[in-house]
């Protein structure tokens, strides 16, 4: 009888201990405070269409949680989602530069665009600088010569053979087909949309990209220093257990 007695009291104990971990640790998960961020409109690999992953938006989601953060991605146009930050609609953008202005904090730098001219390298196309590229038909992403300098607005402002789509996978098309000589974009962009063309379309096609232009890092900007201060902590971590490595090798693979 004692025995039996014991061992439904230790059963319940059991019990109890285990629905008063899972109540601290759902307490925990609630508590953790939102931040609303807007993130662009879909831009593979960094932001998917789904508006839940990409390089982009895993970076700063984990950096933000291992601050104390959930982020709450927003995929708007930058120029409705400056406008919402302003209004104290949203509570930060990713992505950015600190050329927006305003009284705001600013992140540390966590990741790095990569604007190219992309070629197919059988072809052997000299390409050394912006300049070069008047020699060649040219497609561009859209409102390219708006965003990438002066240099480059002045080269293409008198091209002959230079357009801008805007869905970024018709220059893959372009280029792939043999219908422009250079393509100009983000060269994870580019890479992404290649494994997304129709079959008939090789893309196995070896392709050079020629770094014309500058390196873009890229910040994230809050309207609160704490969780500046907690996205850059939290970014630290990320660099230092690995994380970060992980998360690019996750959407870009061992290639360089």
């Amino acid at each position: 009888m004692w025995r039996g007695h014991a061992r439904g009291v230790l059963v319940r104990s059991c019990l109890w201990l285990a629905l008063a971990t899972n109540s601290v640790a759902s307490a925990q998960v609630v508590a953790m405070p939102e931040v609303h961020v807007g993130m662009g409109l879909p831009k593979p690999p960094y932001v998917m269409e789904s508006g839940v992953a990409g390089l982009d938006y895993d970076i700063a989601r984990q950096a933000l949680a291992a601050g104390g953060y959930k982020l709450v991605g927003h995929m708007l146009p930058q120029t409705r989602a400056l406008a919402m930050l302003r209004a104290g609609q949203l509570d930060g953008l990713l992505s950015i530069s600190e050329g927006i202005g305003g009284q705001d904090f600013f992140t540390d730098n966590y990741i790095v665009y990569q604007n190219v001219a992309t070629t197919l390298t059988r072809r052997n196309l000299k390409i050394e600088q912006i300049e070069d590229l008047a020699n060649y038909s040219v497609a561009a992403f859209q409102n390219a010569s708006m965003v990438l300098g002066d240099r480059f607005s002045m080269v293409v402002s008198g091209h002959s053979d230079y357009r801008e789509v805007p869905a970024q996978i018709t220059q893959n098309k372009l280029l792939f087909t043999g219908r422009v000589d250079v393509v100009v974009g983000d060269r994870l962009i580019f890479r992404y949309f290649s494994e997304k063309l129709e079959p008939q379309i090789d893309a196995r096609q070896a392709v050079s990209f020629h770094r014309i232009f500058p390196e873009n890092p890229r910040r994230a900007v809050f309207r609160d220093a704490r969780v500046r201060d907690a996205f850059n902590a939290g970014l630290k971590s990320l660099h230092a257990n690995g994380t970060y490595d992980a998360i690019v090798k996750q959407y870009l693979g061992p290639r360089p």
